[in-house]
Formats: structure tokens, sequence, C-alpha cells
């Protein structure tokens, strides 16, 4: 997971702002700020968190000039520790998950994507939000109520989101038939209930989910895409570089 920092006004000053905002790190920890718009700005390491990594997190910005007149007015400072490493990787052409937990295989669990024209985005996701239950309508990513294409589910469990869009992995159990097989969703990757619920308990906001097999791509800041592009690109949105 990125380090997230948000402004209730937009930062104009970007570069002053950024130099006064730091992320220090036992062990050391090489890594960019990434800015997502005037309001909001990202920190991620060049590599995955190393599981056990105390972190401390400054923003030091008051009384730095943010831009037309307007300056910070409070400084915030936070210290977490990284928690262990937790690593899903789907394959949509095989459609199997494998879950890797501390760098070793955990679970291979069988998985349905989106059916064609409403595939499955490729790339690395962030698990954003975890539901225990959530109802599901079709109508809030854009399908008309009596369209081909529109659901309404309710109580769907275990829903762990990764797109802002729309896209979960969740508990399916209509679609067991399909699972490890073929593709049959509306683009969010299904499971049983059993290996849905397992997931849901070893999992954490931010834990990366690497998908690959379908063509369509991940859209920039349709979730928490800091992991899909290079270093070197990451750190190109920082006003410092």
């Amino acid at each position: 997971m990125p380090v997230i920092v948000k402004f209730d006004i937009p930062v104009k000053h970007r570069a002053a702002f950024e130099r006064h905002m730091t992320v220090t790190s036992k062990p050391a920890t090489q890594g960019s700020w990434h800015w997502i718009s005037d309001q909001e700005v990202h920190w991620r390491p060049k590599s995955f968190w190393k599981s056990g990594t105390k972190v401390h997190v400054n923003v030091n910005v008051n009384g730095v000039s943010a831009g037309n007149g307007i300056y910070g007015q409070s400084n915030r400072s936070l210290n977490f520790t990284v928690g262990r490493s937790v690593i899903m990787k789907i394959d949509l052409k095989t459609d199997h998950m494998r879950v890797l937990l501390n760098h070793q295989l955990a679970r291979s669990i069988p998985v349905t994507g989106g059916m064609p024209g409403l595939e499955t985005r490729s790339g690395i996701k962030l698990i954003v939000e975890k539901f225990t239950s959530i109802d599901m309508d079709g109508a809030t990513v854009g399908f008309a109520p009596g369209s081909a294409n529109y659901y309404n589910i309710p109580n769907v469990q275990y829903a762990q989101r990764v797109t802002f869009s729309g896209e979960f992995l969740h508990a399916a159990p209509w679609s067991t038939y399909a699972q490890g097989s073929s593709n049959v969703s509306h683009g969010c990757v299904g499971m049983s209930t059993e290996n849905a619920a397992w997931l849901f308990s070893v999992t954490h906001r931010g834990d990366p989910v690497e998908v690959t097999g379908s063509n369509r791509g991940i859209e920039p800041n349709n979730g928490w895409t800091d992991w899909d592009q290079s270093f070197k690109q990451y750190k190109q949105a920082s006003a410092l570089n």
C-alpha cells in the first residue's frame, strides 16, 4: 500500500510542499512521491515493502505556501509497521489464482473473470476495501435495469474491491461450474464461497493483486494503481524530479 496524503485545498506549489514531506524507514527503503492531483500525493517504495519494515511519515507543511495566498495549516505524522507479504497472482487464461504468503504458495484457487467484452483488467491492483457482505447492482457500473448485462445480487460475500470502477474479488457460488475453466463474470473475479472466505481471512487493505491474461489494461488511478508502472515512470510525477 502506498502512503497517501490528501489536502483539503489545491496545492499549486507542489515542490515546496514535497520538500517538507518525508518517509523514513528501518531498514532504509528507496521510494518517491507521486502527485495524483493538486489535492492528493502518494509515496511508494521502489519495490514492494519488506515485511517488518518500520515506517515514519512526516508531513511538515504548516506555514508552507500552497499558492494563491494559501498556506499549510497543520502538520501530520504517522508510524506503521509493514505486515507479512500477501501476493495474489491471477492468470485469466488458466483461470487460477495463486496466493503467496511470505513468498510461499499457500493455495491455488480456481476463479472466473470477466466474459468477452467485459474482461477483467490486467495489471497490478491493490485491495482498496473489504466487505464481509455487499449488495451488487449493475446500475452502479453503467448497466441499465432491463438491459442484457444488468444484475442485482444482494448479500455478495467476502467482497474485496480492487478498482474504483467496480472490480472485486468475491464469492460467486453461482459460477462454480466455470471457475478454473472459463470467464463468465461482468468483470469481477469470482471463486467458491469457501475459497473467498479463506482469502478474506488472510488479506489486508493494500495487498497486491497481479492480474495477467486479458488484453484490457488497468487505467491509471482506477484504484491504487501505484505499482502498475516502473519506478522510473512513477518518479516522473514527483514535483522534485
